[in-house]
């Protein structure tokens, strides 16, 4: 989700070159994005992963993931957070609400790659700590207590 669509153009080619094995859709809003999850929750497939920028305009991509983690049959969605801001209040708020991963953009098409097996290996063997990828800059933050 990006609501700058040369952002959703360059995402969509990393996808491509990545060779992802995955259907995939891009959304310009949160409201939009949610939308698309509500039908998830009505019993559309679910997603492996929902990518989503920070800063946007209405809803903020924190709201988004908000809504996200309040939503139970989500709960193994892998929420990757993209921003071009790396502000420590930024990370601290994607860990509080349950964010596995966070990226300057853009990622490479191998770190894209390799988010998605990690979203694979989670999903499948609930591990928390998939994510542990060098480059998520989430990895040395420590979790947050329930």
């Amino acid at each position: 989700m990006d609501d700058e669509e040369i952002d959703r153009v360059l995402f969509e080619r990393l996808v491509r070159e990545a060779n992802l094995p995955y259907p995939y859709r891009t959304f310009s809003h949160g409201e939009e994005m949610i939308d698309a999850l509500i039908r998830v929750l009505r019993g559309a497939p679910m997603p492996l992963a929902c990518f989503i920028d920070v800063r946007m305009p209405g809803m903020s991509g924190f709201d988004v993931l908000r809504w996200i983690r309040c939503q139970r049959p989500l709960d193994e969605v892998a929420a990757v957070m993209l921003s071009s801001s790396e502000a420590p209040a930024h990370l601290n708020e994607a860990v509080h609400f349950g964010a596995q991963c966070y990226l300057a953009k853009f990622p490479t098409a191998d770190q894209l790659a390799e988010i998605v097996r990690a979203a694979e290996h989670a999903a499948a063997v609930s591990a928390a700590n998939a994510f542990r990828l060098p480059w998520n800059l989430l990895a040395g933050a420590p979790p947050v207590p329930s």
